[in-house]
């Protein structure tokens, strides 16, 4: 099992190499268009949707998430983040108040994730499908390849629901030697309210980064205790 530090290193690493590689992409001349056979099908697709998700990095439960272009939300009861997927920044926004980071909410990965990444489409013998959740799902197989010299592949396998035009309502991800699974309910691809997105103009700067609560709020009653049946009393 992943432990808690272990994901939110996890998503800091691969967050990091946009960032680096931002100034040297700047100089360079203009690359060309990339052909769709190696585009990150989660940056180039489905840029409206709404949904629940659980798993993941954060092991979220039936979180709100939705995504309007470049702007993904997620929910926390009294509190909702915003992240935008292009500059990585998060706003923490509870009622009045509201704060600034430098990276994105967990829950966003891996939308948030290797957008410098070369990807490679795994082509194999059969078409693969599987019924997930009640979808008929396409099975597709990525490699992501990061744009240094590192070692590292990153395998993705991705459940596309044929009913929901090839959203991918499950993700299985290998790296390192470890996998990561989001899932994806309640999909709805009609584009958000843009009023979802807003946030305060002025946000305080911070580094403490507000943890995952895991769960959108739920809160289970406790289990009720066994009555113990009182002792007979001594003659």
């Amino acid at each position: 099992m992943i432990s808690r530090s272990f994901r939110l290193a996890l998503l800091s690493c691969v967050l990091a190499v946009p960032v680096c590689f931002q100034g040297q992409t700047q100089r360079k001349a203009a690359p060309k268009a990339p052909s769709p056979e190696s585009q990150n099908p989660l940056v180039s697709q489905f840029k409206s949707f709404s949904a629940k998700v659980s798993g993941g990095i954060a092991r979220d439960h039936d979180r709100k998430i939705y995504r309007s272009g470049n702007l993904m939300r997620l929910d926390f009861g009294d509190e909702y983040r915003v992240s935008d997927l292009n500059t990585l920044h998060m706003w923490s926004v509870t009622g009045d108040s509201c704060a600034k980071f430098d990276r994105p909410d967990a829950g966003t990965f891996p939308f948030s994730a290797y957008h410098d990444f070369k990807v490679e489409r795994v082509v194999t013998k059969e078409k693969e499908e599987e019924t997930v959740d009640g979808h008929v799902c396409k099975i597709e197989n990525l490699n992501f390849i990061p744009p240094d010299e590192r070692p590292l592949v990153v395998k993705m396998k991705l459940w596309e629901a044929e009913d929901l035009s090839g959203f991918p309502i499950k993700i299985e991800i290998h790296a390192n030697d470890e996998e990561i699974i989001s899932t994806y309910t309640d999909v709805s691809l009609a584009a958000p309210d843009p009023k979802l997105f807003r946030h305060p103009a002025k946000c305080s700067v911070t580094q403490n980064f507000p943890g995952q609560k895991g769960k959108d709020g739920v809160k289970h009653a406790a289990p009720k205790k066994a009555s113990t049946p009182p002792k007979n009393p001594q003659p």
